[in-house]
């Protein structure tokens, strides 16, 4: 067995793909195939299921995956202990839900190329489900996400606290409507736009409602759209209300495309979390990102 031969297997994985994995190492595709054979015959055992279409990992196949990872770890752990630059370029691989990606990510990345100039992000972006799938899959090491799941293969570390406001158009019914300081009862009776399922703002909006005894079923839904920044230009547009991420809105309501109605009596408020496998072990660039992340918004 040798490191070249788990390296391979590592971004077949990760990667789902032969060919993309020889184009990350500038290795031929039969190269790949070389070295994913040589591993599987020497420990008598099959570790990728290939289709047509992607490339699986047995169980036996997973075991590998982390200890593979675990020696990749160690090796760059011993490049950068010994004061090496290494010549390849430094990535990491995270998927983000909507709000983390379009709102929190920019301004994450940035701060933190200003003090590591050589990093590069891979995003990719989804729902919370779609995040968590990414990273049992090992296409992502970590992710950003509004929602928890019982899934005990991930750890959760909570890192920024999003409050939720109720928006309306900048019309001169929902002004009169704010400037007689209505009440949430009034406004939630309006036409209202909300989040597809698997959003944590959906979600969390929709523990609100039933505390506030609203029943969900009875609200006058003109639309479900799984995309946040087609919600604010549709409620801008005076297709109705919806609840959502302040920090979302905040770039609409500066500029007066939309209001914002913030409940006195009661924050309506959310973690974000960032997640990651529990078996995974991350390695020292990874670990420096996700303990940014929880100091910068400290």
């Amino acid at each position: 067995m040798e490191l070249k031969q788990l390296e391979a297997f590592v971004n077949v994985v990760e990667l789902q793909s032969f060919s993309k994995a020889a184009q990350k190492l500038y290795l031929t595709q039969p190269t790949i195939s070389s070295h994913i054979v040589s591993l599987e015959k020497e420990f008598n055992t099959k570790f990728l299921e290939r289709t047509t279409k992607n490339v699986q990992t047995t169980v036996d196949g997973e075991r590998l995956y982390e200890y593979a990872k675990e020696i990749m770890a160690i090796k760059e752990e011993l490049y950068q202990g010994f004061g090496k630059e290494r010549e390849e370029e430094q990535r990491i691989q995270i998927a983000g839900s909507t709000i983390p990606s379009q709102y929190i990510l920019p301004e994450l990345i940035q701060a933190f190329q200003k003090q590591h100039d050589k990093v590069c992000f891979t995003i990719n972006q989804g729902d919370s489900e779609h995040v968590v799938g990414e990273i049992l899959k090992h296409r992502a090491v970590i992710g950003f996400v509004g929602i928890k799941s019982k899934d005990d293969r991930l750890r959760y570390i909570p890192f920024y606290e999003d409050k939720l406001v109720l928006v309306t158009p900048n019309e001169k019914h929902y002004q009169e409507l704010l400037n007689r300081n209505c009440s949430f009862d009034d406004l939630i009776k309006e036409p209202i736009i909300l989040r597809e399922n698997g959003s944590g703002t959906k979600k969390t909006a929709e523990k609100f409602l039933e505390s506030k005894k609203v029943d969900i079923q009875k609200l006058n839904v003109v639309a479900y759209i799984n995309d946040q920044e087609i919600i604010k230009k549709s409620v801008s547009r005076g297709m109705g209300i919806t609840i959502m991420s302040k920090k979302a809105a905040q770039d609409y309501v500066e500029d007066g495309k939309i209001l914002m109605y913030e409940p006195d009596e009661e924050e309506v408020t959310r973690k974000l979390y960032i997640v990651y496998a529990k078996r995974k072990k991350l390695d020292r660039l990874a670990k420096k990102f996700i303990e940014f992340c929880c100091q910068f918004y400290a």
